[in-house]
């Protein structure tokens, strides 16, 4: 009888153990996630800075009837699992007043950041001032073209590769 009760009070303290350890365990797992994610987008970000910079310092625009100077880039928005976090958008923002732009990504936890981009990028038309916006997951190829805005003036366009 009393092998009985102690093999029961082992067995329920094995239990409790390993729900604390779990309860433990679980905020910094989602927090790596988060770290990982943070890293992925800011790494994809800075090639994007690099590419955009690069054009308009090293290309000159193209003759009409000439294929414009041109980079791809692809940005990984990671899904959720146990090793990310899901993205719930990102956004390049071209800022009206300056020759750069703002990078924004939001997490699915809520978590927010931002960073500058060299040069003034806009999406798919040199005359506008659309914002680059993407969402859900997976890998989004951006191809980046050096354009003439109504000016004469270059300005870098995105769209999809």
């Amino acid at each position: 009888m009393v092998a009985t009760v102690v093999a029961v009070i082992r067995y329920v303290l094995a239990v409790i153990l390993a729900v604390a350890l779990l309860a433990i365990a679980v905020p910094a797992i989602d927090h790596a996630a988060t770290l990982n994610t943070e890293r992925t987008l800011d790494s994809d970000l800075a090639a994007l800075d690099e590419a955009a910079t690069s054009l308009a310092a090293t290309d000159e625009l193209s003759p009409d009837g000439h294929p414009n100077p041109q980079r791809v880039v692809t940005v990984t928005l990671p899904t959720r699992s146990m090793t990310t976090t899901g993205v719930d958008h990102v956004e390049i923002v071209p800022h009206e007043r300056g020759d750069f732009s703002t990078a924004r990504y939001v997490l699915e936890d809520g978590t927010t950041r931002e960073r500058t981009i060299d040069e003034r990028i806009v999406w798919d038309d040199p005359a506008a001032t659309e914002p680059v916006e993407l969402g859900g997951s997976g890998e989004r190829r951006l191809a980046l073209t050096l354009r003439a805005d109504p000016d004469g003036d270059a300005v870098v366009v995105a769209s999809e590769a």
